[in-house]
């Protein structure tokens, strides 16, 4: 069921393929029965389809949020940002202060990001998420392209959770590991 959807798009290409190869045999050969299993697949492929858009996972909610937040953060708008992290996020590691906990403090950091060492550029090498019952933990390692300095690789822990109203936020931000330098 979850490949069905995660992967709407592919899980409909595959019944319909399989349907229409049931169908197109059916008629050929004169068997009513495999056109009768064909449209079977078919209505199972329309319906694979508008389950996997209409409902998410876990993996996908968190997935969208934090790719969100690192849009966001490159481009320094920081409404955006001040959408995707909850008010009462929970700043693991403040990087010296400059952080300085809670939600401020993360806009403070954006800021402060932009201003000392502006990116130009962020690839994503590593990104997994892990769910958990009503949360997720993703796991980022990325290579930033900093001005005047040149490729910065940095490490990250986010955790991603609906609030009350159902909005998936980061609520916990846990800077591993910038430019080698850990922070544990």
């Amino acid at each position: 069921m979850r490949f069905v959807i995660e992967h709407p798009w592919a899980s409909g290409c595959i019944l319909s393929s399989v349907s229409f190869a049931l169908i197109w045999t059916g008629f050929r050969d004169g068997k009513l029965i495999r056109v009768k299993l064909g449209s079977l697949a078919l209505i199972l492929a329309i319906a694979a389809m508008v389950i996997g858009n209409v409902f998410s996972t876990i993996r996908e909610n968190a997935s969208s949020v934090v790719h969100a937040f690192i849009d966001a953060v490159m481009e320094n708008n920081i409404s955006e940002v001040r959408q995707l992290v909850a008010l009462d996020v929970i700043v693991v590691d403040d990087l010296g202060g400059k952080l300085q906990g809670k939600l401020s403090g993360v806009l403070n950091g954006v800021k402060y990001l932009h201003e000392q060492f502006p990116p130009t550029s962020t690839t994503i090498l590593r990104f997994e998420v892990f769910e958990r019952e009503r949360d997720a933990i993703v796991e980022v390692s990325m290579m930033s392209r900093i001005t005047r300095i040149g490729s910065v690789p940095h490490r990250w822990h986010l955790i991603v959770t609906p609030n009350s109203e159902e909005v998936w936020q980061i609520t916990t931000i846990d800077v591993v590991e910038v430019a080698f330098r850990s922070y544990r």
